[in-house]
């Protein structure tokens, strides 16, 4: 597996062998002064299969329930050991996906971690209860996402076809279309904003009709989930791709762009230093709860808990999403933006193509965290 999904188990044996998760300060970073103990870990592998493990501190190991049935015991400390050997493994595996030591492979069927990647129920990849040892209170089932730095910078909104910006092209013909696409960078890549140049240097004009239609939803379901959270949203998306690819702008941090987005203040809002901030901290919170580009979305939440970080050195670390303001300005501060491949298969766009008798041409984006 990769780094990030060999990071799932590695939550799961750390949690378990420290019997604690510490929470994040406000940049992200662990707080050594802060933390829950962890009571119980419920990952659901698969629709049949629920294994529990729950600490007992008291005797120092871990007990081991398949759906709900006592199997084994194990030593905490063993799961400590074994989450340190993974974590080597996991940073200096070399390729984008590879194997871990031995012993880390025969451990995980002896504590009935079957499946290495659980299967992630209302965005949760795991369940926790939890103690709170300042106000005494305890939690029960917590769903936590789980999303690793130990590789590739996690996404936080997945590109999809749903998701692509649409403009007609006035201007267009046949012969320019193919000159147009025939453009790549000096990697083979499609080359996106030569092409957007190139049209305008040939006198296309490209006008902004939407988001791409959803055959199932019979609609523009980005465009309607946008229009949910704020309606200024889906021109605000429109105006970033715009001064990313045809005003080449090149900042992609989420902070950089509303401050430009400010400055120049598109949709002329009146106190657009408070507007503009506050609806993209909105998305970007919505997309964490579950709001996709290809699904509409009653604006209901499918988080139960939060999210899990493991840092660039193995730290596993918690934010509440429950604090939501908190949490809103950790993502705005971590998220950026990010343009992903044009193929088919992920964002589907910068190329111009014909549909009745017209030319088109889209452009599309997704999030990471940093």
């Amino acid at each position: 597996m990769n780094r990030g999904e060999w990071s799932e188990p590695y939550v799961a044996l750390k949690l378990l062998g420290e019997q604690k998760i510490y929470m994040a300060d406000e940049n992200g970073n662990i707080n050594l002064s802060e933390w829950m103990t962890v009571l119980k870990l419920v990952r659901r592998e698969n629709k049949d299969r629920l294994v529990s493990y729950t600490c007992r501190t008291d005797m120092g190991d871990v007990l081991i329930e398949v759906n709900r049935i006592p199997v084994t015991q194990v030593n905490a400390i063993e799961f400590l050991d074994k989450a340190e050997i993974l974590k080597q493994d996991i940073l200096s595996g070399r390729g984008a996906s590879f194997n871990v030591s031995e012993d880390v492979m025969d451990f995980l069927p002896e504590i009935e971690m079957t499946s290495l990647k659980a299967k992630s129920i209302d965005k949760s990849d795991v369940f926790l209860d939890t103690h709170d040892p300042r106000s005494g209170i305890d939690r029960e089932n917590i769903g936590f996402s789980i999303k690793s730095e130990m590789g590739k910078d996690p996404t936080l909104f997945n590109t999809s076809r749903a998701s692509g910006i649409v403009y007609k092209v006035v201007g267009m013909s046949k012969e320019l279309m193919d000159q147009v696409n025939s453009l790549l960078d000096e990697k083979g890549n499609v080359a996106v904003s030569d092409r957007c140049k190139l049209m305008i240097q040939k006198g296309c004009t490209l006008k902004y009709q939407g988001y791409e239609f959803a055959a199932r939803a019979k609609c523009q379901t980005f465009a309607e989930n946008l229009d949910l959270i704020n309606p200024r949203l889906p021109e605000v998306i429109e105006w970033i791709l715009w001064n990313h690819f045809i005003e080449k702008n090149n900042d992609k941090n989420i902070t950089d762009i509303i401050n430009l987005l400010i400055s120049q203040n598109p949709c002329d809002l009146t106190n657009p230093q408070i507007k503009y901030p506050f609806m993209i901290k909105q998305f970007l919170y919505a997309t964490y709860c579950g709001m996709t580009a290809s699904t509409l979305w009653n604006g209901t939440s499918k988080v139960k808990g939060g999210y899990i970080t493991v840092k660039k050195n193995g730290d596993v670390i918690a934010n509440y999403a429950m604090e939501s303001d908190a949490f809103k300005n950790y993502l705005f501060q971590h998220c950026y933006m990010d343009y992903p491949s044009t193929d088919a298969g992920h964002g589907d766009y910068g190329k111009v193509y014909m549909k009745r008798d017209q030319y088109f041409f889209n452009l599309n984006f997704q999030v990471r965290i940093c």
